[in-house]
C-alpha cells in the first residue's frame, strides 16, 4: 500500500481511508454481525465527515449503556458507537470525536433511534 495513506484494520478488513466500503464488504459485515446501518451526514463532504457503518446495538450495548448513562452519559454513548462501529477506525473516529464532541451523541442518539430507545409515543389518561 502507498506510505501515505493511512492503514484501517476493522472488523477483520483492511482497507485505505480513500477506500470506499465495498457492497460485499457489507454482505460480510451482516454474515458476521446482522443488521448493518449506515450513518452519514449530506451537508459534509466524505472528507468532512465519512460515512459511519455501524453494527445494529444489541442486547448488551444496550444494558452497558444503561448502566454508564448513570454516572456518566457521554461516556456511555462513546462506548455504545465504539462497540458498535465497523467503520471508519476508531482512531479516525477519535479523531473526529476530539474535533467536533457532540459528533458522539448525535452518531449514539441514531444508534439509539434504530434500536427504538428513543421512540416517540402518544400517551393520554382514560
Amino acid at each position: 500500500m502507498g506510505g501515505d495513506e493511512n492503514t484501517v484494520v476493522s472488523a477483520g478488513t483492511v482497507k485505505t481511508e480513500k477506500d470506499k466500503v465495498s457492497q460485499s464488504q457489507i454482505e460480510q459485515w451482516k454474515q458476521q454481525y446482522g443488521d448493518v446501518y449506515e450513518i452519514k451526514d449530506d451537508g459534509f463532504s466524505e472528507d468532512e465527515m465519512p460515512t459511519f457503518y455501524f453494527r445494529r446495538p444489541g442486547r448488551p450495548q444496550l444494558s452497558r449503556f444503561t448502566k454508564e448513562a448513570m454516572k456518566d452519559a457521554y461516556k456511555a454513548m462513546h462506548n455504545m458507537v465504539y462497540g458498535c462501529l465497523l467503520y471508519p477506525s476508531e482512531e479516525k473516529v477519535k479523531q473526529l470525536f476530539e474535533d467536533r464532541p457532540g459528533l458522539a451523541i448525535a452518531v449514539g442518539n441514531e444508534l439509539q433511534r434504530i434500536v427504538g430507545t428513543n421512540q416517540d409515543f402518544l400517551s393520554k389518561k382514560l
